[in-house]
């Protein structure tokens, strides 16, 4: 039995520069700052939809919530020395005093385009309508998988709304009847992005969300679904669906020009303003 979910990657909209700067995370255990590109989230977040019927027309959302197990730079993690009290356990207990985290909420709109073959195999199309992500840093370090809870009480450093036209989600046996299984494949971009530059620096211009849903067989050993988030309580049973999720998150500066190139602009505007000054002479 197999399940498919993919957003396809779509341009956005305006032109994107070379950054000129790398991106530098600021914490407790970095307060001059370490080089770094974005986040590997846990293998054992939760992705779960809300209000999904397998009708063309539905609109229904999913919720993603997850914490991070590692800053990183590339391809690579950063050395713990650098994230010595990262707390990449979420168990709603503090690791030290010194402990901090990342946590990641992500909330995604999405319209039912058309449903085919329902039942024991079917495909269904959506489009994203809307959707927001905030990333938070936690010095409480409480988040936890198992209640739920914790993954909003940080302070905000990214977010922004969520951007991926097409989206496909074909169906097997067990999907529509309660017990799904099977892997799935999601990317979403971040637009109209804020960002803390108390703790990043410069702000964040392009950000880039991957997450893989698992179903049933699929979900790792020692994945415990919570039973609610945020105090509500999560699906039950179909047609919402529950997901273990995986994700990470990458980021790239905001473009910043050049000084050369703002010389030469600052030059520009000033043969200009000559020319008119002599013209009205």
């Amino acid at each position: 039995m197999k399940v498919r979910f993919a957003v396809l990657a779509a341009a956005l909209a305006g032109v994107v520069a070379v950054p000129a700067s790398a991106l530098t995370l600021f914490n407790t255990d970095n307060p001059t700052g370490v080089t770094f590109t974005g986040f590997d989230w846990a293998q054992g977040g939760t992705a779960y939809t809300t209000g999904f019927q397998p009708v063309t027309g539905d609109t229904f959302t999913l919720t993603y919530f997850a914490w991070a197990t590692a800053v990183v730079n590339g391809n690579n993690p950063i050395p713990p020395a650098n994230e010595l009290n990262l707390d990449i356990v979420a168990d709603g207990v503090k690791a030290s005093p010194s402990a901090y985290e990342y946590t990641v909420v992500a909330t995604v709109q999405e319209t039912v385009d058309s449903c085919t073959g329902l039942g024991a195999t079917g495909t269904c199309t959506f489009s994203v309508t809307g959707g927001t992500f905030n990333i938070y840093y936690d010095t409480a370090a409480n988040a936890n998988s198992s209640t739920g809870t914790g993954f909003t009480d940080g302070q905000s450093i990214v977010s922004g709304n969520l951007f991926g036209p097409d989206t496909t989600f074909t169906t097997s046996n067990g999907l529509l009847t309660g017990q799904p299984s099977g892997q799935a494949i999601a990317t979403l971009f971040g637009t109209n992005l804020i960002t803390d530059t108390t703790y990043i620096k410069p702000a964040v211009g392009t950000a880039t969300s991957s997450t893989t849903l698992q179903l049933g067989d699929n979900q790792t050993n020692g994945y415990t679904p919570p039973t609610q988030f945020n105090g509500d309580a999560l699906p039950p049973s179909s047609p919402d669906v529950l997901f273990q999720a995986d994700g990470n998150s990458s980021f790239t500066p905001a473009t910043v020009p050049e000084p050369a190139s703002l010389a030469l602009l600052g030059l520009g505007l000033g043969a200009l303003g000559w020319k008119v000054r002599r013209a009205k002479g």
